[in-house]
């Protein structure tokens, strides 16, 4: 089924979840999303000339609604640590051991959350809502 249509029928249909379970649903299942995440996000290439070597979790989250299509989607903060691959343009870059800022993006499916492998890179979830709010609008409480 096309997650738009989904995301439609879901809020036509069915009574609007809760942000506490909306949580809830992740934290249930973060041992397998966690994961999930960095090696989608790794496989992507992003940075380029980086292997992703750790990702940190951390505690802040928020959720968002996409305007457009409903889609929901999860922000949750994390450290992004890489090394240089060997023979690449940013091996000899002192700045790539630095830890970096980023958001780890999960969609609501209809099988329940999955990892996108996109990271907001450079902000926190506060931050992200601010400069997607054009698109993106909070999940109501």
């Amino acid at each position: 089924m096309n997650l738009a249509i989904f995301n439609k029928l879901l809020s036509l249909f069915r009574p609007r979840m809760s942000s506490a379970s909306l949580f809830g649903a992740f934290e249930k299942n973060q041992n397998s999303l966690k994961p999930q995440f960095f090696e989608k996000a790794a496989a992507v290439g992003i940075p380029r000339g980086l292997r992703w070597v750790r990702c940190d979790w951390l505690p802040d989250k928020v959720l968002l609604r996409d305007r457009a299509t409903g889609q929901i989607s999860l922000l949750v903060s994390v450290n992004l640590s890489f090394e240089a691959i060997e023979g690449g343009d940013m091996e000899d870059v002192k700045a790539v051991g630095l830890v970096r800022d980023a958001c780890a993006v999960f969609q609501l499916t209809p099988n329940g959350w999955e990892a996108s492998g996109r990271a907001l890179f450079n902000m926190n979830p506060t931050e992200a809502v601010r400069k997607l709010e054009s698109s993106y609008q909070p999940y109501p409480s």
